[in-house]
């Protein structure tokens, strides 16, 4: 008699147990991202800006989720919506990141939950769970982007319930997995434009699953080879449909509040724009060679499944195959991107392949004897343990993590916010939120601002002392990315040289605020 399965994920564990491992995780999250944004002033640029685009949303009129923007993934600053609302009480919930910091920490904390529930769905022990699961989150990686409002922690959530699913499909079959596979992917598309890739390999993988799993027989309607291919056909319309929609639908919202619908791709904000900054690579090899040294720290446990399944001489199974396509992948696709010239090469762009191991570590230990699976929970500690150490390294050299060092939110931003407050508390500013986030988000007066999400932005440029603008303020074009700013592409030579139409009024380190003339 066939094995009967309860087919949710959230099954078999009782309600405290899942309370008390997602509070430890979020509170532990929750006090050391508190710790390092508030007290500390650590911000990295990417999770600042998440959190001034949902900051927009609320506080620059007229309120429209349009002003979200239309570059990064919308979800990571959606999320942040109810908690960004509470800076009218306390303003560092935005202006320390404080609100990005409570998302990524319920991220961690619902993938802590999620994990320990595929466990108990496979039927491993709550010790082994707890143990493993510990290693994971304890991660310097996994615990520094759960506390410090960057969107890959929420995208780590979302690949752990999509491989989480998967693994559940291959051992049981049931089709809903194949539906919250789908969802899965639609919602880890709104979290990052990885998502993309990772999509192809999922489908990859489910196509080699029904071809060559002997489980997938029983569903499809007879031995003949076209039932076959119409039922990975309908397999795979299911399983794209909702992420097909997501992006058109993203696509059309661009295009009707833009104009361009592809906006979020080519726009002057866009990463292809940005490209001219991105980490150059001389060649082909020397790309493998950085993509390498970054991946390696992500990699022990994916060796320690190569080395239990050579042990047990499954190495050449289909479904161990599907995995090396998930983890493959994504590093493919960076280096791509490296070679293309068209990435920053961070370190954080070569950590999925730990979280995809991760969620398919129930799967590969319920796979083995209960006599070995001591030894095999043995190996998989010491692999998460030498990737902890790996991953501790790799971040604490400035070579290797340079994001993580170097590229931090402007301090010098609230410096200007703080003089804006006292010395030009009633007067009408305007900048490109593009590089001045820090400043948006500290300044009082919020409803003096004029900024790029604001109605007809580009026609105050145009002419500003036409629009009642008292003062503008430009950054350095010569710094970074500073020459995309809308001031410095509309007028190349002001910062340097001035124009007949503002005076300057103050200057700061990489930053002009200029009066405008009456």
């Amino acid at each position: 008699m066939a094995k009967s399965y309860n087919k949710s994920i959230f099954s078999k564990l009782p309600m405290r147990d899942s309370l008390i491992m997602f509070l430890a995780v979020f509170i532990a999250e929750l006090i050391g991202g508190i710790y390092f944004s508030y007290f500390k002033g650590i911000l990295l640029n990417d999770a600042f800006s998440r959190t001034a685009n949902a900051f927009y949303v609320l506080y620059v009129k007229p309120f429209r989720l349009a002003s979200i923007g239309f570059v990064w993934n919308p979800l990571p600053s959606i999320f942040q919506l109810p908690f960004v609302e509470l800076s009218k009480i306390w303003r560092p919930i935005v202006s320390s990141g404080i609100s990005a910091v409570i998302v990524t920490a319920a991220s961690s904390a619902f993938s802590a939950l999620l994990l320990f529930r595929v466990f108990t769905r496979f039927n491993i022990s709550k010790k082994y769970s707890i143990c493993i699961i510990l290693l994971y989150v304890t991660n310097p990686f996994i615990f520094f982007y759960g506390m410090n409002g960057m969107s890959e922690e929420t995208f780590f959530a979302a690949v752990i319930y999509i491989v989480a699913n998967m693994t559940l499909w291959m051992r049981e079959g049931s089709p809903e997995y194949i539906i919250k596979i789908a969802f899965g992917l639609t919602f880890a598309f709104f979290c990052r434009y990885e998502a993309m890739p990772f999509a192809a390999a999922v489908g990859i993988g489910v196509l080699i699953n029904i071809f060559f799993s002997e489980k997938e027989k029983k569903f499809i309607p007879s031995n003949i080879k076209r039932e076959k291919y119409h039922y990975a056909e309908g397999t795979a319309i299911v399983l794209y449909a909702p992420m097909i929609y997501g992006i058109l639908l993203w696509i059309f919202l661009n295009w009707t509040i833009t104009g361009n619908p592809l906006y979020f791709l080519n726009s002057v904000y866009s990463n292809t724009s940005q490209s001219q900054l991105t980490t150059s690579i001389e060649s082909p090899i020397k790309a493998i060679e950085y993509v390498i040294q970054r991946a390696i720290p992500f990699l022990p446990l994916f060796f320690a499944f190569i080395l239990i399944r050579s042990a047990n001489k499954k190495i050449f199974k289909s479904d161990f195959f599907i995995l090396c396509i998930l983890v493959v992948t994504m590093l493919v696709f960076h280096f791509l991107m490296l070679v293309k010239g068209s990435s920053y090469g961070w370190f954080r762009f070569f950590s999925y392949s730990l979280p995809i191991c991760i969620a398919w570590l129930p799967y590969e230990l319920s796979g083995v004897k209960k006599i070995f699976r001591p030894t095999v929970f043995k190996i998989l500690c010491a692999a998460l343990i030498i990737s902890s150490i790996l991953t501790g390294r790799a971040l604490s050299d400035p070579v290797i993590a340079v994001e993580e060092h170097y590229v931090l939110a402007n301090q010098e931003g609230k410096e200007i916010s703080e003089y804006i407050n006292e010395e030009l508390p009633d007067e009408k500013i305007m900048m490109d939120s593009f590089l001045t986030s820090a400043i948006i988000l500290n300044v009082k007066n919020i409803d003096n601002l004029v900024v790029s999400s604001s109605l007809n932005f580009n026609q105050y440029l145009d002419n500003p002392a036409k629009y009642g603008i008292n003062y503008i303020i430009v950054p350095d074009p010569d710094d970074g990315i500073g020459s995309l700013d809308a001031f410095n592409r509309r007028y190349h030579y002001l910062y340097k040289d001035g124009a007949d139409w503002c005076t300057l009024k103050k200057e700061f380190e990489g930053y002009k605020i200029f009066q405008i003339k009456d």
